[in-house]
């Protein structure tokens, strides 16, 4: 026997719980009080299932200081490094938490807000090689001084 379908109004009023728990954590976020990645911390844990439907780009743009234009660099970034071929406006915490990615999704994530070193370059070690058979050492230092 399949349990009773859900009435329209536990399906809106589901919705509306949904986006404003959402919203808590977005004013956490711009309050300072906590950070993008006590999110996704918190996103990770069964409860949290609202936060998945989060955009990226929310995520970011939450932030004090953050614009679309620095927001949509890190996305870009994680995209890149990726390869994925979908749209900026498609990647949510549940994209980038997919557990069939791997983990190569959230690393893309932290590799956006690590300084780039002169060995690996951008991306790396998930960055495609470029023409010269690197993954981004073009960027290494010349006349043999060491990292």
């Amino acid at each position: 026997m399949t349990p009773p379908a859900p009435t329209l109004e536990k399906a809106n009023a589901a919705r509306r719980s949904a986006a404003v728990y959402r919203a808590q954590w977005l004013m956490l976020i711009h309050d300072g009080m906590v950070t993008p990645g006590d999110v996704l911390a918190d996103a990770a844990g069964p409860e949290a299932r609202p936060l998945l439907n989060l955009s990226l780009r929310q995520l970011l743009l939450a932030q004090q200081g953050w614009g679309r234009t620095r927001a949509d660099n890190v996305i870009d970034k994680i995209l890149s490094v990726t390869d994925a071929k979908i749209e900026r406006r498609q990647v949510t915490i549940g994209w980038l938490l997919d557990p069939r990615a791997g983990g190569r999704r959230f690393a893309a994530w932290l590799d956006a807000f690590e300084p780039r070193s002169a060995l690996g370059g951008a991306g790396f070690p998930y960055a495609k090689r470029n023409a010269h058979g690197s993954a981004g050492i073009h960027n290494a230092p010349v006349g043999g001084s060491h990292v």
